[in-house]
């Protein structure tokens, strides 16, 4: 049981995370920033199942999308969405790759693929986050009418991609993902505040457990709606000598079905 994972931590800029995990490697958390813009926003990953040993790491991702659940007022940065990627180190630091994706000019920023490394160390077993974030996952899950939702495919390299919205308020995104002969769920979010001048923003993730990785995705719809650029984040378990070997990119484009 992924039980080390449970709890509050922080990383060196002083912005920390909640996270909550079940028995499957399922993370549900909320992330709280005070570098760019301030706020507290919602994460959804995967992990393995097991906490880390002696020996190896406890490989996880997290998505999550940079708009404020905490009452603030939308800002430029509230299109955007990152994934982690990454392990719990077994000298108990969270190390993760930052992949930042950013559809608008906001501070020094503007679009385009951010990558940083972030370490997180402990604070706290004892918070959750809170119930009524929490009970987004029990709501039903019927499709709200959106450009990310249907099937996006790769028929060359076999992959398929089925998303649809089903929270209008948060983003949140649900679906399957069809890859490397295995079929697995996938959640996240996608930018809801987004206009014809924005490119549409994605970060999901799923876990394999054919290889026992998780997964996670993110990107942005093209242009002209009919093709989904995406990065696909792997972690792997490694030792500490090989945790350059803990997080794995590769570039897909999935056209709409």
């Amino acid at each position: 049981m992924a039980l080390v994972l449970n709890g509050t931590w922080e990383n060196s800029y002083g912005s920390t995370m909640v996270l909550d995990v079940d028995e499957e490697g399922f993370i549900f958390g909320e992330y709280r920033s005070h570098t760019g813009s301030t706020g507290t926003y919602l994460v959804i990953g995967h992990c393995s199942p097991s906490d880390p040993t002696s020996d190896v790491g406890q490989p996880l991702v997290l998505s999550i999308y940079w708009r404020s659940i905490g009452g603030e007022e939308p800002d430029d940065g509230s299109h955007w969405v990152s994934t982690y990627c990454g392990q719990l180190d077994n000298n108990g630091h969270m190390t993760v790759i930052n992949s930042l994706v950013t559809t608008t000019s906001f501070q020094a920023f503007s679009p385009g693929d951010y990558i940083d490394k972030l370490i997180f160390t402990k604070q706290s077993s004892l918070n959750r986050p809170s119930a009524k974030n929490i009970a987004l996952l029990a709501q039903p899950k019927v499709p709200i009418a959106n450009p990310i939702n249907g099937v996006w495919s790769d028929k060359e390299q076999g992959i398929e991609l089925f998303l649809f919205l089903q929270d209008q308020e948060y983003g949140v995104v649900n679906g399957w993902l069809s890859y490397n002969n295995e079929i697995m769920s996938m959640l996240g979010f996608t930018d809801i505040l987004v206009d014809n001048n924005i490119l549409q923003s994605i970060s999901v993730s799923g876990y394999m457990l054919n290889t026992n990785q998780p997964i996670s995705l993110i990107g942005r719809i093209s242009q002209n709606g009919k093709a989904l650029v995406l990065s696909r984040w792997l972690s792997n378990s490694t030792t500490a000598e090989e945790a350059y070997f803990q997080a794995s990119s590769m570039n897909w484009e999935l056209t709409k079905n």
